[in-house]
């Protein structure tokens, strides 16, 4: 008997959405802060669990030397925004529903930080704490690195061959997927954000992902078991 099949799925851009400007860059546009330190501040907010917003605060004015009182204001804004302003996808909770009367295994990977979780949690309550979930800001590594799919793997029980990376970007998900031998469900619902890497995959320059889709919504259970001999 195969063993079963696991669904590791993404959460920002694939189950729910939220403003079009990410944290990290908003923050740095708010608070003066040069865009060479924008990828150190991504990293921070994304790998780093903090207890609430004047936390980080703290730490943005330690590491970036900004007006402190400001900071907070922000930092404060930001966090209650980030809650607040995140939408289901349209097909989501379906889909999920889905694999799981089907009888697939699902679990979350994804490159998300605290106060967005909060607002997945309140799109899709039944959801989000239904099943594990392998997150950038509480493990303290993130995609594209290898190691929070190593470490999802390893939790789950599931070889690499018998698993399936269900995400939005290439770069992210698709890659570092397929690196680990395990198959790959692209889901282009924004494709103007992933124009470089579908240009490389039309062009025979990236490997292609096992299965290409428009939509969240278009995902079936036997799309995933065709993908197994």
């Amino acid at each position: 008997m195969s063993a079963p099949i696991h669904a590791f799925i993404d959460i920002g851009s694939t189950l729910i959405d939220g403003p079009a400007i990410g944290p990290a860059r908003w923050l740095c546009g708010e608070l003066g802060v040069a865009p060479e330190y924008l990828p150190r501040l991504t990293t921070l907010l994304f790998t780093t669990e903090f207890s609430d917003a004047d936390e980080l605060a703290s730490r943005i004015v330690a590491e970036f030397a900004t007006d402190s009182e400001r900071t907070r204001d922000r930092v404060r804004a930001l966090w209650d925004s980030q809650r607040g302003d995140a939408y289901c996808l349209d097909g989501a909770e379906e889909m999920l529903s889905r694999l799981e009367a089907a009888g697939i295994a699902i679990a979350y990977v994804s490159n998300i930080w605290q106060p967005f979780f909060e607002g997945f949690e309140r799109c899709l309550p039944r959801w989000a704490d239904r099943y594990p979930g392998f997150l950038s800001y509480r493990l303290g590594t993130s995609k594209p690195g290898v190691e929070i799919y190593r470490r999802a793997l390893e939790a789950t029980g599931c070889p690499a061959e018998r698993a399936i990376m269900i995400g939005d970007t290439y770069e992210n998900d698709i890659a570092p997927a397929r690196e680990l031998g395990m198959k790959s469900v692209w889901l282009l619902h924004r494709p103007q954000k992933e124009r470089k890497e579908l240009v490389g995959v039309l062009n025979g320059r990236l490997p292609r992902p096992d299965l290409t889709l428009a939509s969240v919504a278009d995902l079936r259970p036997d799309h995933l078991r065709g993908l197994f001999p």
